[in-house]
């Protein structure tokens, strides 16, 4: 059974940027900056776990200070200047706040179907997470770099907030506000492609300390699609 959650290790962590590293090069953060942001926040990243220990699916979220998102929105830096002074320390300080949704990367070696499970299992996963912190009202950016993440951005109702004119890596910003209307017909939609039998979820939302597991042999490094 797949498992979807927080990577609980650096040795799982590792995998996961990997996977950012080779879809997204110089446009991902550098790796000593992901690996501190990660040991600050772990929860920023969760990904989908195959058996075999290979990276299914991930997302990556960034919970900015506002002055941060501000300054993200008009250019003044982007993803590869993140840095842990940059996010929000606190869960309980989420309501409100402005959240970076960074990467929505799925497998290609899976069907369409499987697909759509493991997007689901990931948005279900953000959605308790926010719910477990009682957050009714925050607002999402994102900078879609392929086509279907801008019909995905689009679809979601969100709004273009820089055209990438003034930005040094060119993407332009989208941006929309969440509130739990927003999530509950979101939620209804993807309920039908969620397949409990398939993929295990964790909600282990602030376990900053994960237990160590046996890493097995790296398996064959699949493709991946950025949506």
């Amino acid at each position: 059974m797949l498992v979807c959650g927080v990577p609980r290790n650096s040795a799982e962590f590792s995998r996961v940027f990997s996977v950012e590293e080779r879809l997204f090069g110089k446009l991902a953060l550098p790796r000593p900056a992901a690996e501190k942001i990660f040991n600050f926040c772990p929860q920023i990243w969760a990904a989908v776990f195959a058996p075999d220990g290979s990276v299914a699916a991930y997302t990556a979220a960034y919970p900015l200070k506002l002055k941060c998102a501000d300054a993200f929105i008009a250019g003044d830096i982007t993803e590869p200047d993140l840095t842990p002074d940059m996010m929000l320390e606190r869960p309980d300080t989420l309501n409100g706040s402005c959240i970076y949704i960074a990467s929505v990367v799925v497998s290609g070696e899976y069907n369409t179907l499987m697909k759509s499970t493991l997007l689901a299992s990931l948005f279900s996963w953000r959605v308790r997470q926010l719910e477990a912190h009682a957050v009714k009202r925050i607002s999402v950016i994102m900078t879609p770099v392929t086509d279907q993440g801008r019909r995905m951005v689009q679809a979601a109702g969100a709004k273009q907030l820089n055209s990438g004119a003034g930005r040094s890596d060119g993407y332009a910003v989208y941006g929309r506000e969440v509130t739990p209307g927003f999530l509950y017909q979101a939620t209804s939609a993807m309920e039908r492609c969620l397949n409990k039998g398939v993929v295990e979820m964790n909600f282990d939302f602030d376990r900053h300390e994960r237990e160590t597991r046996a890493v097995r042999a790296a398996p064959r490094a699949p493709a991946y699609e950025a949506v």
